[in-house]
């Protein structure tokens, strides 16, 4: 047992690595924006353009790069996809170092593109796990993924912050010694069963036709847009919200980070205590996962109103938490919607969709010199509730389980 662990430990570290790193760059990027040297260096506009390509290369390099890796593992294997990602990732963050350090912020766009071209390492190490698991402990070496993606959402985002109120080099030197660290982990200590290699094929049009094929599934189509929706509208909210309390409500770098991370505390507490009551009390996935979008759209509205500081707090953790409770529901309902043999396939849509809203959002940010932050948080809510629209449409008729029964499974 303790070996088995041993040699899973550096697979932990790439799940956590992924979470982590997408969490530590946000209120950082939010800082570096503001420094007065980058201010005086761009007018308004353009910084409001630049700050929109930082906030979303990141997800539109996620959303080729999932389909691009899951490629490059099969022709390679595991082993060597993880180590191309490890070895990808301090090159993007010495990028980001590189952009900070002279000023010139296309090193650090460049850098965030590269980052989510790399960003697959979790699913491909869970993978791997599920490779050396039995029927027996395969479900606790899932909850020790839950555990570690639970302990990156709340790292990343609070390193992040207080690397940033030390130097704003910080986090970019922090996040390039991790990697390596990481790197030399699996190298020396990963054991992974290969398959034999396989011809490699990529393809750019790959993410695009998951949507498409998602749409000619009717079992899954009204899930997926409500998903859609929902991520869409909950990722304006979360890029923006911590804008806002930059900008409004005068929080420190370390202020920020410490925001996010209890945004990440909220994260966990929706997914390991709320969503378990919810499922306990409502005993339907699509119940529970209706009364998360109407609860997250709720609050993000009322986040959008002229609220004390401590008040924008308490919403935060609501938000995330009801979040996970529409979160975890939804993916539920999706997986439920999929035969075994096309797990993988639903559940990869969930992901794309995930970078997809994340990318989206990240545009807004060149409208913020004509959109108050006020009005772009509550787009978002309103967003999150119209996933309500497609979930019950896609719910009418499944009235037993308030789910795609049997017959409704999309098949193989």
């Amino acid at each position: 047992m303790e070996q088995h662990l041993r040699s899973a430990l550096p697979l932990y570290a790439a799940v956590f690595i992924d979470l982590f790193s997408f969490g530590l760059m946000y209120p950082v990027i939010i800082v570096l924006f503001h420094q007065p040297a980058i201010e005086a260096m761009y007018s308004p506009a353009f910084l409001s353009v630049l700050l929109s390509l930082a906030f979303s290369l990141y997800p539109f390099g996620m959303f080729f790069g999932a389909a691009l890796l899951g490629d490059i593992s099969d022709a390679f294997g595991r082993r060597r996809t993880l180590l191309i990602c490890m070895s990808g990732l301090a090159a993007a963050y010495l990028l980001m170092l590189i952009g900070v350090e002279t000023e010139v912020l296309v090193w650090l766009l460049a850098g965030r593109l590269l980052s989510g071209l790399m960003a697959g390492t979790s699913p491909i190490a869970q993978a791997a796990m599920m490779d050396h698991s039995t029927e027996r402990n395969r479900g606790t070496n899932m909850s020790h993924v839950v555990l570690v993606n639970c302990v990156a959402l709340v790292s990343g985002p609070a390193a992040g912050g207080v690397l940033a109120h030390i130097d704003v080099r910080a986090p970019f030197v922090f996040a390039i010694g991790l990697c390596l660290l990481i790197l030399a982990w699996i190298y020396s200590g990963a054991d992974l069963r290969e398959g034999k290699n396989r011809m490699l094929h990529l393809s750019w049009r790959r993410p695009f036709e998951v949507f498409v094929e998602a749409w000619r599934q009717p079992a899954l189509r009204g899930l997926a847009s409500a998903f859609f929706l929902f991520q869409f509208g909950f990722a304006i909210y979360y890029v923006y919200i911590l804008v806002r309390m930059s900008n409004d409500y005068g929080l420190t770098p370390s202020g920020l980070g410490l925001f996010s991370g209890l945004m990440g505390v909220g994260f966990v507490v929706g997914s390991t205590l709320l969503y378990a009551q919810a499922k306990r009390y409502l005993s339907r996935d699509g119940l529970a996962a209706m009364l998360g979008l109407a609860l997250c759209g709720g609050i993000v509205l009322a986040a959008a109103l002229p609220l004390g500081a401590a008040l924008q707090w308490l919403l935060a953790f609501l938000a995330c938490s009801t979040n996970l409770l529409a979160f975890v529901g939804l993916l539920t309902l999706i997986s439920a919607s999929a035969d075994a043999g096309k797990q993988g396939w639903a559940l990869g849509i969930s992901a794309a969709m995930v970078a997809l809203s994340f990318f989206l959002s990240g545009l807004f940010a060149s409208t913020l010199a004509l959109l108050p932050l006020p009005w772009l948080i509550a787009l978002g809510g309103l967003i999150v509730l119209a996933g309500l629209i497609p979930l019950r449409a896609a719910m009418r008729g499944v009235p037993a389980g308030f789910g795609p029964t049997a017959g409704d499974r999309l098949s193989p």
